[in-house]
């Protein structure tokens, strides 16, 4: 009797350890030496929220141990506080393995039993030499300034951030082309360097989709993989409705009046400048490409000058200490105008822009598109032609 309760006993405890297995139960644990007798906290990070999930004391060695229930792969925070975490993407069922022997993660952790935590570990570690290169240069600017030569010391540290940015562009997109069924994809695509976006939704609509036809294979129901296949769909529309409102855009057609106020308050409208040429640049003082391309267009100017040819900047900033700012370091000759609504303007809308800037229309002396394009090489090439 005592043997048939012992081997029911024992049924009972592998089927519920089946059960817990069935229902995803994920094991987290490893030793964080140095976080000895902290508090650690396991929060998922949803489409729309951060929601908070367990807690667990590390002990007096540094042990510790989570189970969660996972009923689909997602991404989850672990941290002691709000500087000190590290982000993973859980699989259910997964047993996950950290060790840190340092106070901060950022420091260096090593974790075990999880792919999709590993990938992530190493873009974050990616990020972090990328932020320190940024900061760097953000120093580097601030102790130039009353420098002689500033004008020409910050022209050399744009150049500089531009090539940090072209790395993490690559890098990118490698990780795109390399992942597109992982979910951690979704984490590196939509990254920023500073205010820059890595991708833009339309112009690399590539990357979008590819990594949606991966993911809707893998995962059809994950709410991740959902959220972002919703997100394709929508880019998707817009590129079909910017495709035909380009079609009011094409050379020949007559440009939307712009009416803006200018650096002094004063109201200027795109029609004051009737009877001449004029290039249209839209741009922003926080964007790294439109500020190299202002010191392109000094150098150019003076040519436009002498053929009848105006430049109107429309900025795209929502500072005005910002947009003024940059036009004092640029010494940015041309009319200049702003309504400070950024990428809200409703001239965004008139000419069909997207996020990535700057972009440039030429238009003739009755307002009518001659040539638009964002690559200044290509606008310089069109107006050595016209001239």
């Amino acid at each position: 009797m005592k043997n048939i309760i012992q081997i029911v006993l024992s049924l009972l405890l592998v089927t519920s350890c089946i059960s817990d297995k069935e229902q995803g139960l994920s094991l987290v644990s490893g030793n964080l030496k140095a976080m000895s007798g902290k508090w650690l906290y396991v929060e998922e990070l949803e489409v729309n929220k951060i929601k908070p999930l367990d807690s667990v004391q590390i002990d007096l060695k540094g042990n510790f141990e989570i189970d969660l229930q996972i009923p689909e792969p997602g991404f989850f925070i672990l941290k002691t506080h709000s500087d000190n975490y590290i982000l993973l993407l859980i699989e259910p069922k997964e047993s996950i393995t950290i060790n840190c022997t340092t106070e901060l993660f950022k420091e260096g952790y090593e974790i075990e039993g999880s792919e999709g935590s590993q990938l992530l570990k190493d873009f974050e570690q990616f990020m972090m030499s990328q932020k320190w290169q940024v900061d760097s240069l953000a120093i580097e600017l601030n102790n130039s300034k009353g420098l002689e030569n500033f004008y020409e010391k910050k022209m050399e540290l744009d150049s500089a951030y531009f090539e940090i940015f072209n790395l993490q562009r690559e890098y990118v997109i490698n990780f795109a082309e390399s992942n597109p069924a992982s979910l951690t994809s979704l984490i590196v695509i939509n990254r920023k360097l500073g205010n820059n976006k890595i991708l833009d939704e339309e112009e690399d609509f590539i990357y979008f989709h590819r990594i949606d036809s991966a993911l809707m294979s893998h995962y059809p129901n994950n709410k991740h993989a959902l959220d972002h296949h919703n997100r394709v769909q929508r880019i998707r529309a817009d590129k079909y409705d910017r495709f035909v409102a380009d079609k009011k855009l094409e050379p020949g057609k007559k440009v939307p009046n712009i009416v803006l106020k200018d650096t002094s308050g004063q109201f200027l409208s795109l029609r004051d400048l009737a009877g001449k040429k004029v290039l249209i640049c839209f741009w922003a003082g926080w964007n790294a490409k439109s500020r190299q391309d202002n010191r392109k267009l000094i150098s150019l100017y003076p040519k436009l000058q002498k053929n009848n040819m105006e430049i109107l900047g429309v900025s795209m900033d929502e500072h005005e200490k910002v947009w003024k700012g940059a036009i004092s370091l640029d010494k940015t000759p041309w009319i200049q105008g702003s309504d400070l609504m950024g990428m809200k303007s409703k001239v965004v809308k008139n000419y069909n822009l997207l996020d990535e800037l700057p972009y440039y229309y030429i238009v003739d002396e009755e307002r009518m598109i001659i040539y638009h394009n964002k690559e200044l090489d290509s606008i310089s090439n069109r107006l050595d032609e016209l001239f």
